[in-house]
């Protein structure tokens, strides 16, 4: 069962605060510096393995989505964390970010030399049709090579986007919730596991604390997890965070018009959760 954060401080985990004396004042950035600089120790072989996790899912391991243009979409994406690139001119409700992993990657691996004169970063492709008649060629090619060396790099850049991401939604939060909330990612990350399965509920279900992604006033995404976790260690981290989710898309499902026959997803949604428990030193 969910229990909203405020229940759980009541019953005496932060009992000793006075919630009606508190000022709102905006968390300080401690935390999030402090998780920045840990996932900047995690070694390269933790990235290898959160890398092809992110691409089996994100990908099926497929090297052709890579480089990728759907058919529902105006715009490409590429790499194994779908980063989009976008045409010059097009107006669309979506943040590139092609562009700024080329630059993270790049501080690490060259990339192609046709991507690094591009001036101005800019696709070359200004459609579908273009970008396929394309896909066999030099440029694409290239760039799909590149992209499969350079996984773990991505994986890294996925984190810190993450991380960013956080940063700026905890903002909205009241300052005891973003205290409970940095305490729990900073517990997550001290395993890849933990990591990985934030990397992937954000993938999967989204950021969160959105008014526009709630059934009746509640949400289902990442920050909406971490909140509803439990605040006890009597078990691991990780395995309060799968409780959370499951416990949390559950509740999605109850709440959902009807007929959107939701329930038909849980399953396949509690399978999913069920994959970040899987041990560390798995390789596939």
């Amino acid at each position: 069962m969910v229990h909203s954060f405020f229940q759980r401080l009541m019953l005496g985990v932060m009992g000793c605060f006075i919630f009606s004396g508190l000022a709102w004042t905006k968390p300080v950035p401690q935390p999030a510096q402090a998780i920045k600089l840990k996932i900047q120790q995690l070694d390269a072989s933790d990235y290898d393995w959160i890398a092809r996790r992110i691409y089996q899912n994100e990908a099926n391991q497929n090297p052709k989505y890579l480089t990728y243009w759907s058919q529902a979409e105006p715009f490409p994406s590429f790499g194994i964390g779908h980063f989009i690139w976008i045409p010059e001119g097009l107006d669309v409700p979506f943040v590139e970010t092609f562009p700024q992993m080329v630059a993270f990657v790049s501080k690490h691996q060259t990339a192609p030399l046709w991507l690094r004169q591009l001036s101005p970063f800019r696709l070359p492709w200004q459609n579908r049709a273009e970008f396929y008649q394309a896909w066999s060629k030099t440029k694409l090619t290239q760039l799909r090579d590149w992209l499969q060396e350079t996984q773990s790099l991505q994986a890294q850049f996925i984190a810190h986007q993450l991380i960013q991401k956080l940063e700026q939604q905890v903002q909205t939060l009241h300052p005891i919730e973003a205290e409970f909330f940095w305490h729990k990612i900073t517990q997550l990350i001290q395993d890849k596991r933990g990591l990985f399965a934030m990397i992937d509920y954000y993938n999967f279900k989204g950021l969160g604390a959105n008014a526009k992604e709630q059934y009746q006033g509640k949400g289902w995404g990442l920050v909406d997890v971490v909140l509803a976790m439990a605040p006890d260690v009597s078990d691991s981290v990780l395995k309060q965070f799968v409780a959370s989710a499951k416990d949390v898309l559950a509740r999605r499902v109850r709440l959902s018009p009807p007929e959107r026959h939701e329930a038909r997803w849980l399953k396949g949604w509690s399978k999913r959760l069920e994959g970040y428990l899987i041990n560390g030193s798995d390789r596939t």
